[in-house]
């Protein structure tokens, strides 16, 4: 019989007449038509399945529906938690109603039971009641309108300085003001339901905290508005989060128009997009149970949008599996073809969203060194999915009696071509393609670096075409110098003196007796002197090859009022610099070939083992209207990089914070470029394709496996 504590209504859907069933106790919603709803009626505990069935027959003539169709209605209703079971003389629930749904099946939202706020709701709600009023939806209308328009003629700033707070935002202190934004706006959000759902006479049953992608904020249970009659408020409910999020972006995007650079307009132009691209990709999007979900659920009259699209695709896939004469009949009508469509699309949408995410969440991992475990995670996870997905559409059709008529060879037979070509797509070798970040060098480079600290005294300037063995740079150092020359003194001093006891050895016995020991002593003042030679030398920068000597990257001016005399700044060949101290390992310049580029790729000891000579290479330069530029590989390095152009340095590129090139290595790889119209400027950073050997799927599973629990 069915349960006497449930609360029915009836709504209009579009244009026909809905019943909604809530459970109070689980707080959930059911949904059916007139003839549904006599079926349950019908089930007052005194008539049996046949009788009910019988009455219906009569009820409904001439549609026909059999006590089958009526066994599995009511298995559905009681799978619902809605009818009350008679075993033995004792009536029990169909279903546990208060279970609530576990937090696994849904872990990028995880709600925390909450608190039912409706009382607190009841004394503060109504001062926001005018938010609702007819000039108060205009006004923000005229806002959104007004902001649309600023936003669409400053859209190249707006987009040039979120690149820049995103790059602030990197920080620890940028997190937590991310974190904070994206709190606040949610709280916003479904405070925005809460209230509206008041204003039409709707109930807020709870309110609580839910981790949205590990992100805390607030959500509210405002599902009584299907308990209201008319439709366009339910929608408005529906609508309310997204409005008072778009009003929100409105007036954030105001405020970024008439502040300079600064945390306020890092601040507001977050809000913008928060509010407003994610809110429409998101809560907006009807292919997501969320509020643009709900709101054309609402609109086009199918309260169950997405559980009907997926039991449209499940009934006709298991009727093509099983073609059973016992399976529901299954009408292919355009309603149909529509639900099934957007079943389809939403799918599809949302493998896309959660391949998005975690990616995301990869790219993150990264920089704390757990990225493979992510990476496990989300194989485990989607091939849950899929096992979940064929298990349903696999599963027989429900039958009385024993299953005959079903034509079991389809199914084994489709089981096996899918296995079959999943086996040879995962085993048949494929395009693959790894990338690095990449900067351009004229052709032949070599680097010049500082061996020995000293001072700048002369330098060629930069663009200067030089000879091998030519002077690049003269550098002074007084305490080498100073050290040269007590070298030199200490080997003239025993030379002098060795030459007196060679003259004397004859008349002396004692001269001839310490010659061996002043020789000893020569011979080692000798080594030190060439090894002071050696170190003044070095104080003299020469070119390793013939070219033109360019500049390395720029160091920034010092931030003090005076520029100390050991510090340089620009690039150390800058006229400026003359007279400033040049640390040891200091990159003067890079002397190569003015006709000709190649790239210098910077890969990763994971990837290193995919790269050989020969293959090809597709350059993606940054801010170049060349776009892709190709060449190949020429030369790999044997050994990992002792350092990183300071070009790459930068957000989006290798980020200096975490590089730690002990514990990352990367290996330098040369790229040969096809000839251009022009030389590409050097310096010039970007991403590089390489295409590498080609490899199957389960190969690089294997592969990414293997070095995640390497």
């Amino acid at each position: 019989m069915l349960r006497p504590d449930l609360i029915q209504k009836v709504v209009w859907m579009g244009s026909e007449r809905v019943w909604v069933v809530k459970d109070p106790l689980s707080r959930a919603f059911s949904y059916f038509s007139e003839q549904e709803r006599e079926i349950l009626i019908l089930a007052d505990g005194s008539r049996s399945v046949a009788e009910i069935a019988s009455e219906c027959n009569t009820r409904f003539a001439p549609q026909y529906l059999s006590v089958e169709s009526i066994v599995r209605f009511f298995a559905d209703a009681r799978g619902k938690g809605l009818l009350l079971v008679d075993r033995c003389g004792t009536e029990e629930a169909g279903a546990e109603s208060g279970v609530p749904r576990a937090w696994w099946k849904n872990p990028l939202a995880i709600r925390v039971p909450g608190l039912n706020p409706d009382q607190i709701l009841d004394s503060v709600s109504y001062l926001f009641f005018p938010l609702f009023s007819p000039f108060a939806i205009l006004l923000a209308t005229v806002l959104m309108f007004v902001a649309a328009v600023g936003v669409v003629v400053n859209f190249s700033q707006l987009t040039e300085h979120l690149s820049v707070a995103a790059a602030r935002m990197q920080s620890g202190a940028g997190l937590i003001t991310l974190f904070g934004v994206l709190s606040i706006t949610k709280v916003v959000h479904e405070f925005a339901h809460a209230t509206a759902c008041k204003r039409f006479g709707g109930e807020c049953r709870e309110i609580g905290l839910m981790f949205l992608v590990g992100v805390p904020c607030l959500y509210c249970d405002v599902s009584d508005a299907w308990m209201l009659p008319r439709r366009w408020q339910r929608i408005f409910i529906s609508a309310a989060g997204i409005l008072a999020e778009l009003t929100l972006a409105s007036l954030a995007a105001l405020i970024w128009f008439f502040t300079v650079d600064g945390p306020v307009r890092d601040v507001c132009a977050t809000v913008v997009v928060v509010c407003s691209v994610t809110t429409v990709l998101f809560n907006g999007n009807p292919l997501l149970r969320y509020d643009g979900y709900y709101m054309l659920s609402d609109a086009i009259g199918i309260p169950n949008l997405s559980a009907e699209a997926t039991g449209v695709l499940r009934e006709w896939a298991r009727r093509f599996l099983w073609t059973s004469p016992n399976t529901m009949t299954f009408e292919f009508t355009t309603r149909n073809f529509l639900v099934a469509g957007y079943g389809l699309l939403s799918g599809f949408y949302r493998i896309a969203i959660f391949a998005l995410i975690m990616l995301m969440i990869y790219r993150f991992a990264e920089s704390y060194e757990m990225a493979d475990a992510v990476g496990v995670l989300t194989l485990i996870a989607i091939a849950w999915l899929f096992f979940k997905i064929i298990r349903s559409v696999l599963r027989p059709p429900a039958s009385r009696g024993r299953q005959i008529g079903f034509q079991t060879r389809r199914p084994i037979l489709l089981v096996t071509a899918i296995v079959g070509s999943v086996a040879v797509i995962g085993l048949v070798p494929m395009p693959r393609t790894t990338t690095a970040y990449m900067t351009i060098q004229p052709g032949d480079a070599e680097s010049v670096f500082v061996t020995n600290s000293g001072r700048l005294v002369a330098s060629v300037v930069n663009g200067t075409d030089v000879q091998a063995g030519q002077v690049v740079a003269t550098l002074v150092n007084q305490s080498v110098e100073l050290e040269l020359v007590q070298a030199r003194g200490q080997a003239e001093q025993l030379e002098v003196r060795l030459d007196g006891l060679r003259k004397r050895r004859l008349t002396s016995r004692e001269a001839g007796m310490q010659i061996p020991v002043i020789e000893r002593s020569l011979s080692e003042a000798k080594k030190e002197q060439q090894l002071r030679e050696g170190l003044a030398a070095e104080l003299v920068l020469s070119a390793p090859n013939a070219g033109r000597v360019f500049a390395v990257g720029k160091r920034a001016e010092s931030t003090a009022g005076e520029r100390e005399s050991a510090y340089w700044f620009g690039t150390p060949l800058d006229p400026a610099n003359a007279g400033a101290w040049l640390e040891e390992g200091t990159k003067v310049c890079v002397i190569g070939d003015p006709r000709t580029r190649e790239a210098v790729l910077f890969v990763s000891q994971q990837e290193i083992e995919l790269i050989r000579k020969g293959q090809r290479v597709h350059l993606l330069l940054d801010d170049h209207a060349r776009g892709e530029v190709r060449g190949r590989v020429s030369e790999l390095a044997a050994s990992p990089s002792q350092e990183i152009p300071d070009e790459l340095h930068r957000p989006g590129r290798i980020d200096a914070h975490v590089l730690d090139l002990e514990y990352n290595p990367y290996y330098e790889v040369r790229v040969v470029l096809e000839p251009t119209a022009s030389p590409l400027p050097v310096r010039l950073t970007g991403r590089a394709r390489v295409d590498v050997q080609n490899a199957s799927i389960f190969h690089r599973i294997v592969r990414f496996l293997r070095d995640a629990f390497a």
